[in-house]
Order: C-alpha cells, then sequence, then structure tokens
C-alpha cells in the first residue's frame, strides 16, 4: 500500500473536495448577507433632529411705547373710606346671622374680622376687605375682588358688567 494511494479519503486527500467547497460558499454567502444588512441599516437610519436655533434676543421697546397701567393709582385707593370693623357693622346694620356669614371675614386673606380692624369701603359695591388686603390687589387689578365690579368708569367691560345693573346696587 502506497502512501499516495492512501489519501484517496475524505481527509486525507491532497486536494479540496465538494464539501469544502460548499463550506467556502455558504461562509462568502454569510458574509454577504451580513455586509448588506449592515451597510442598509447604517444608510438608512434616521438621526434626531438637529437642536433648533435660539430665537433672536429681545429688542428694547421703541422709545414712543406707551406703558399701560392695570391697577388703581394710590389717590384713587386712599380716596376710598377707611372705617372700623365696629363702625361698619352699625353702620350697615348687620345682624348677628349675617355678621357670622361672609361679612365677617376678609375675602382675600380669609381672616375673621374683628372690631378693631381698619377696613377698607369699596364703593358702588360697598364690599369691605382689610385696608391691608385690598390696597396691594387694587394697585394689581382696578376690580373688587369679590364681584369684579370696577370702581372706577373703565371703557373695557368686567365680567359681570351686565348683571350688576339688574342687581340695584342702592338696596345693598
Amino acid at each position: 500500500m502506497n502512501s499516495t494511494s492512501d489519501s484517496s479519503g475524505f481527509l486525507g486527500s491532497g486536494s479540496i473536495g465538494g464539501f469544502g467547497y460548499a463550506i467556502g460558499v455558504s461562509v462568502g454567502i454569510l458574509l454577504l448577507i451580513t455586509t448588506i444588512t449592515l451597510a442598509s441599516y447604517f444608510c438608512t437610519r434616521t438621526y434626531p433632529p438637529a437642536v433648533p436655533a435660539l430665537p433672536p434676543p429681545l429688542r428694547a421697546a421703541p422709545e414712543d411705547a406707551v406703558a399701560v397701567e392695570v391697577g388703581l393709582d394710590e389717590a384713587t385707593i386712599l380716596s376710598y373710606p377707611k372705617l372700623l370693623y365696629s363702625e361698619a357693622v352699625k353702620l350697615r346694620g348687620i345682624s348677628k346671622e349675617e355678621d357670622s356669614t361672609s361679612a365677617a371675614c376678609c375675602s382675600i386673606c380669609l381672616a375673621d374680622y374683628k372690631g378693631t380692624d381698619v377696613l377698607r369701603l369699596l364703593p358702588d359695591c360697598s364690599h369691605l376687605f382689610h385696608h391691608k388686603c385690598v390696597d396691594p390687589w387694587l394697585r394689581l387689578h382696578p376690580t373688587c375682588p369679590v364681584c369684579r365690579t370696577s370702581p372706577v368708569p373703565t371703557p373695557l367691560s368686567t365680567p359681570l358688567a351686565e348683571v350688576v345693573p339688574l342687581v340695584g346696587r342702592g338696596d345693598r
């Protein structure tokens, strides 16, 4: 037996047989599929949108701009009458039943009135508030905190402007 004649077996052959070609072709096809898959993934993926640019800085107001005050001026606020709560009870004729309900506390700070508390009476609606509570409110808002009627004439309509004339302001 010759050593060259024994080399005709599967693994002992000196040349690559059909099985070796099949493995090589299979590995090549797998590499080709992997390459195509990776290339298509990187070429078609979407990137997050770029961060938008910041808006331009705000410009200063033109010199001819007019500042509009929203609240009431100090002179108007000080013109509204101040009175002690004990005087308001006598003046308005508030009974003990009414005194224990809404007329007994400030609608802004929700604290009960004491006989020595200084209150401010708003014209037209006649609502009472602690003067230390309602004065800052009126500096920011030109309306009553309860009924939203404006104590001064205004061209703008208030939410209850249509309803208040129907109530009869002198009855309160």
